[in-house]
């Protein structure tokens, strides 16, 4: 970029291990490289601090700023959000997760000069199977702090457009952005097969399902382990490799138990770089009720592994109606197991999908087109 030099805050909610924290961190790099002034705020956590203080970077850490809705809590998130602020002086802030949309935007409003506000999304919660109280909620609150916003960048169409017919109104515009992965370096950290079921500690015969996600409930991992038990029954050398953590991990251990595949599923746990694992499997499985536009979906496409997900968030536009991996209905593992078994078996159509998707990777998703448009939207460039 060719502008003055920034001073740039991305803030989100948590500091804990996910696609959006390895993004701002990538993100932040970049914006470094750009010679920005480069500021990372967040929440509970200790994975992202870490990972900045290798990197240099400069963060701020919000004590009252938690993933559950707390009034009084949220509330004293609010003013020391707007402290930091204050205090930081920033050009312009870009807002990540839902929480820290709605006490980033309330915050920046309580101070003078105001920064550019710029609020990425990377999946509506209104969009997840939540109780008719809990849905209002959550659009009235994204509505009502749109208009502190200058612009909301949505990463597909579909929360783009979900947004509009709500009602979520920002002040300049609501744009779209997908998620993009520099392919040349993904690529070359990837571990070999042999390597990366090593590092697993999965048999070397074994019929692999991978999963890469955080344990949380919008992932559907205890329904899952319905579709596992199928799968099971008709692929006795079948396993199914979790890899991450979180708070729904005894819940999904228990409905192994129940569906008796506790055997049969390896909890590999949290890892850092876990992508690099990738080619320890046979097929990519993300069975998630609720998504944005997933990363772990488009590292399994630049991987080539063959991918089953389920129709929720980007899945299908990522991969174009099913022409670079399966697609099925959320919530429902008998498809679920169906197209998990199809996609193991059928080699023609596993090395057509997998050739579409590399092609995808390749067209629609670069990574520095990704950085380029957040920048430009969050510097008020045109």
């Amino acid at each position: 970029m060719e502008s003055a030099k920034k001073h740039v805050v991305l803030a989100v909610t948590l500091a804990e291990p996910g696609g959006v924290q390895s993004f701002l961190l990538a993100f932040a790099e970049w914006l470094r490289t750009k010679g920005h002034d480069v500021t990372i705020v967040a929440g509970d956590g200790m994975w992202l601090y870490a990972q900045c203080r290798v990197r240099g970077i400069r963060t701020v850490q919000l004590r009252h700023l938690k993933r559950n809705i707390s009034p009084l809590e949220d509330l004293r998130a609010i003013r020391e959000c707007a402290r930091v602020f204050a205090e930081l002086k920033p050009d312009a802030i870009h807002l990540n997760s839902s929480k820290m949309g709605a006490i980033g935007a309330l915050a920046t409003a309580r101070i003078h000069p105001k920064p550019r506000t710029v609020y990425r999304i990377g999946g509506w919660v209104f969009l997840e199977p939540l109780s008719a109280w809990k849905r209002w909620l959550y659009t009235w609150i994204e509505r009502k702090t749109a208009s502190k916003k200058d612009a909301i960048i949505c990463v597909h169409p579909g929360d783009a457009q979900a947004a509009a017919q709500r009602g979520i109104t920002p002040r300049e515009s609501i744009e779209v952005v997908p998620n993009g992965i520099d392919l040349p370096t993904f690529r070359s950290q990837l571990l070999d097969r042999e390597t990366a079921r090593a590092t697993l500690g999965v048999p070397a015969d074994a019929r692999v399902f991978g999963t890469i996600a955080h344990f949380y409930p919008p992932k559907d991992l205890p329904r899952y382990m319905e579709a596992c038990s199928i799968v099971a029954r008709a692929i006795p050398t079948a396993r199914f490799v979790l890899v991450g953590d979180g708070m729904e991990r005894p819940a999904i251990e228990a409905a192994a138990r129940t569906h008796q595949v506790d055997r049969q599923v390896l909890f590999a746990g949290a890892r850092d770089h876990a992508s690099r694992l990738l080619r320890a499997f046979d097929t990519f499985v993300l069975p998630s009720a609720k998504e944005g536009m997933p990363w772990s979906v488009l590292e399994a496409m630049a991987a080539e592994i063959p991918c089953v997900v389920t129709d929720v968030g980007a899945n299908r536009w990522m991969l174009e109606d099913g022409a670079a991996g399966w697609i099925v209905l959320p919530q429902h593992p008998v498809a679920l197991a169906n197209a998990m078994q199809e996609a193991l078996n059928n080699a023609d159509a596993r090395a057509e999908k997998t050739r579409r998707a590399m092609q995808i990777i390749q067209t629609r998703f670069p990574l520095e087109r990704t950085f380029q448009e957040n920048a430009r939207i969050l510097l008020g460039r045109r």
